[in-house]
């Protein structure tokens, strides 16, 4: 993109339709290393879609409804499984970042939510509906979504 030439987007306009997460994160999306990519606002609504995503399970997290019972065995497996693989992709995010590589660090992150937490994890420890979860599992959880 360049000012010059007059194909770069308005910025402030961007963050206006999408929020300044979104602009961000589709930045990164569209600029992976050693690549040149034409710009794409999809990216810039894929980056705003990620964040909505964070944001609305925190929201389901936080509106469960907890009890002191016991944490099922299933909800132990899930914390363990989820866990593992939040370990691993630290570890990758450290290889990433000391390499300079944040597109690759974004992707890394991006699968790690979408993939494991909103779409397995989530779905593993989900309460039925109208009953609550147990306040171990709940714990887990929110630590998960909160940086330490």
């Amino acid at each position: 993109m360049s000012k010059s030439l007059g194909n770069s987007p308005d910025a402030l306009e961007l963050i206006s339709r999408y929020g300044a997460d979104g602009v961000r994160t589709g930045m990164l999306f569209s600029s992976p290393a050693g690549n040149d990519l034409p710009y794409d606002e999809k990216l810039v609504e894929q980056g705003r879609n990620f964040a909505n995503k964070i944001w609305n399970a925190f929201r389901l997290v936080n509106g469960w409804s907890v009890e002191p019972l016991p944490q099922p065995i299933e909800n132990k497996i899930a914390v363990d499984w989820f866990e593992s693989k939040l370990n691993q992709s630290i570890a990758e995010l450290n290889d990433l970042f000391s390499k300079f590589r944040i597109s690759d660090a974004l992707l890394a992150v991006y699968k790690l939510v979408w993939d494991d937490f909103c779409s397995w994890y989530l779905e593993a420890i989900k309460p039925e509906f109208g009953k609550p979860i147990d306040a171990l599992t709940h714990r887990q959880t929110i630590a998960f979504l909160k940086p330490s």
